[in-house]
């Protein structure tokens, strides 16, 4: 039998890599993200066509920056879901902050850099995987800091009387510049440099990696992408703690199509978002 069967059933197994509270915290990341760009990257090009195209779809400007701010929610409510459940796994359940499943960057995450840029240019072998990348760290602590500083900028001039009863009134023009900037820069990140590629591009998962909308990937992929946990979970004794009997056809059959519509539609923002920052270079 092969690795991605159970030899007594036959029955198709699957690497269960996120837990439905991950992936529907990672809905809420999407959905904030998209409608703050659709409804903020606007005002930062507002002199432009489709600028004004976006806030009359949004019907003008004000109902626009009302659905920023509900949008603007939405993001404070992941991160505060994120970071509640970051405290109960630390402290309700006393899980270590440095160890091989945590997503905290650790030497190896250093080492890894190192050995994948010398097996990029052919020097050494691949690195050995552990369960989170130091790419998926990246990820996920760049987001975190980005929406401290994107978030904390945006209320700051959602609420100004109550900012500038504490600080000095430039501190909003720190604001919409911090805000503006970072934001843009988030979004070329998510959007083209960083996450875009590095979840589906990369030649395991081109052209969409599906496995944050359902949960679980092929065994035999896990076994070639995160070896290292595969053996540490080997060795433990704990593989049949992700490694379970498939979902129905029918459920694998809607994650394909949930995943197909969001990569086309991200590809497509993503193709305009990079346009938008290669305009200005050269007219």
């Amino acid at each position: 039998m092969s690795a991605g069967t159970d030899a007594k059933e036959g029955m198709r197994l699957v690497y269960h890599r996120f837990s439905p509270f991950h992936r529907f915290n990672h809905y809420l990341v999407m959905i904030s993200f998209f409608g703050l760009v659709l409804t903020g990257l606007p005002l930062k090009f507002k002199t432009s066509y489709w600028s004004q195209v976006l806030m009359d779809a949004f019907g003008g400007v004000a109902a626009a920056g009302f659905a920023h701010r509900a949008f603007a929610v939405v993001n404070i409510l992941y991160f505060i879901l994120e970071g509640s459940y970051m405290a109960y796994f630390v402290l309700g359940r006393k899980g270590p902050i440095f160890s091989d499943d945590s997503i905290v960057p650790g030497l190896k995450d250093w080492q890894d850099m190192k050995g994948m840029f010398r097996w990029f240019f052919g020097k050494g072998p691949k690195p050995l995987l552990n369960r989170f990348t130091y790419w998926e760290k990246f990820d996920y602590w760049a987001l975190f800091a980005g929406t401290v500083l994107i978030g904390g900028s945006g209320l700051m001039m959602w609420f100004p009387e109550a900012t500038t009863r504490v600080l000095p009134g430039i501190t909003l023009n720190l604001a919409l510049v911090l805000h503006s900037n970072e934001a843009f820069l988030a979004t070329g990140v998510i959007f083209i440099f960083v996450h875009f590629f590095s979840a589906h591009g990369r030649p395991e998962s081109f052209p969409a990696d599906e496995v944050i909308f359902s949960g679980y990937l092929p065994v035999e992929h896990y076994i070639h992408e995160r070896p290292l946990e595969y053996e540490n979970r080997l060795k433990a004794g704990t593989l049949d703690q992700v490694v379970r009997p498939a979902p129905s056809k029918a459920k694998r059959r809607m994650f394909g199509w949930v995943t197909g519509i969001v990569t086309v539609f991200a590809f497509l923002v993503a193709s305009y978002t990079l346009l938008l920052i290669i305009w200005p270079l050269f007219f």
